[in-house]
């Protein structure tokens, strides 16, 4: 069992260096994804599908070939005719091409939507790489200190009473943070991984890495986010929203379909005409020709379409109960995510003040255990505190722009992610 998980543990972190690593910043990487994705890629596609439905929902229908050739006796006083039959369509094919323009512009609007939310998910999984490269940016520091408690229990008279007991904490705790390391550096990789699975671009053999080394660096422009005031962060959601741009234009094809409802009532006519002979009776031989016109109508008497009229009205009226709903609950998740924000900023710039006291302690305490001042167990003690207080620092900040990821989510628009429309 030992030898199996050596191997795996060789093969895990064998595997980045022998990838082509390449460290890239958080545009870099979503403009990756905007650029190559093949889910992205996949989902433009629909955008020619819609234009070739539009196509289909302007066509005209084909015209008939028709004949009446008489053979025989009854040919004498009796017309043939061939010719040709035009079927028309009276007030329906505008209004279907209508209908399909506006499933277009909601086609639109879901590749911009899908587009905002890959960025998100880029930026997500961005910030993961960092948060776990934190983590074993923590797990190295802790290393090295019980490293260095070890070497100071080591140097310790072997007549102090407490030397064996140091000796063995200190290895133990040392020994179980090369576990813990491991696991984080572990962790780690995954979030490279799915970092990497997110961008998904074609045929590329990077593997790609943050720039950054971890959330303690002094330059994170990651974490420097700025918002304008609610009332702004509403009223561009209520106007930029993709997903009720869709609804507005699933609302508009709806009703272009109500209207194709009611129109078949109107009766599609069929106009038509061609060439027309007949032998005069008695004379063999000698025939009259000339042409013909002729024409017809369906009449909605016996069916009225009134089931298709008010199942379109039904769907008409939901598409908009629904925007309206949308529209409702989204300015209550805007405040409740805005709240969120504004809280788990305070919080994560209180952690950051505790955090140089807390080292500030650990430092002491640590300088204490080396002059023979204090007990191991004390110096264990304020290492656990920092350590706790050093995972709820990046968490905090883990909550911080996840919740700022949540916003930018439900504000459902790129406008806060590229624009500058802020307001002090």
């Amino acid at each position: 069992m030992r030898v199996i998980l050596i191997i795996l543990c060789f093969a895990v972190f064998v595997l980045p260096a022998q990838a082509n690593v390449k460290r890239i910043s958080l545009d870099e990487a979503v403009g990756l994804a905007m650029s190559y994705n093949i889910d992205l890629q996949a989902k433009r596609k629909e955008l020619g599908i819609a234009q070739a439905d539009i196509k289909i929902a302007n066509r005209l229908k084909n015209p008939q070939v028709q004949s009446n050739i008489l053979i025989g006796q009854v040919r004498t006083g009796n017309s043939s005719q061939a010719g040709l039959m035009l079927p028309v369509e009276t007030f329906k094919r505008g209004v279907r091409k209508k209908a399909a323009i506006a499933k277009k512009k909601s086609i639109e609007s879901e590749i911009a939507q899908f587009e905002h939310n890959l960025k998100i998910k880029v930026m997500k999984a961005y910030f993961e790489v960092l948060f776990y490269k934190s983590v074993v940016h923590i797990m190295n520091e802790r290393k090295d200190l019980f490293e260095d408690m070890k070497k100071i229990a080591q140097a310790k008279p072997q007549s102090d009473s407490n030397y064996k007991i140091d000796n063995l904490q200190s290895d133990i705790k040392y020994k179980k943070q090369l576990i813990e390391l491991n696991r984080a550096k572990a962790e780690l990789l995954n979030a490279q991984f799915n970092l990497n699975k997110v961008i998904n671009a074609a045929n590329d053999e990077n593997m790609y890495d943050t720039q950054e080394d971890s959330l303690f660096g002094d330059d994170l422009s990651i974490l420097e986010i700025k918002l304008p005031v609610y009332k702004q962060i509403e009223a561009a959601a209520l106007k930029y929203s993709y997903s009720i741009r869709i609804a507005e234009s699933n609302i508009e094809k709806y009703g272009q379909e109500y209207i194709l409802a009611k129109r078949q009532r109107i009766p599609n006519i069929t106009v038509g005409g061609g060439y027309a002979w007949q032998l005069k009776y008695g004379r063999d031989g000698d025939d009259w020709s000339g042409a013909f016109v002729g024409g017809g109508f369906d009449l909605p008497v016996l069916y009225t379409y009134r089931p298709e009229i008010d199942r379109a009205y039904t769907i008409l009226e939901k598409a908009r109960m629904d925007k309206a709903s949308f529209e409702n609950k989204l300015k209550i998740t805007l405040k409740q995510d805005y709240n969120n924000f504004k809280y788990s900023k305070q919080n994560m710039d209180y952690y950051k003040e505790i955090l140089e006291e807390s080292d500030e302690i650990l430092k002491m305490s640590t300088e204490r255990y080396r002059m023979g001042e204090t007990a191991l167990i004390n110096l264990l003690m304020v290492e656990n505190g920092h350590q706790a207080l050093l995972n709820e620092y990046i968490t905090a900040m883990d909550i911080y722009y996840g919740v700022y990821l949540n916003m930018m989510q439900n504000i459902g628009h790129d406008v806060f992610l590229e624009d500058e429309i802020f307001e002090d």
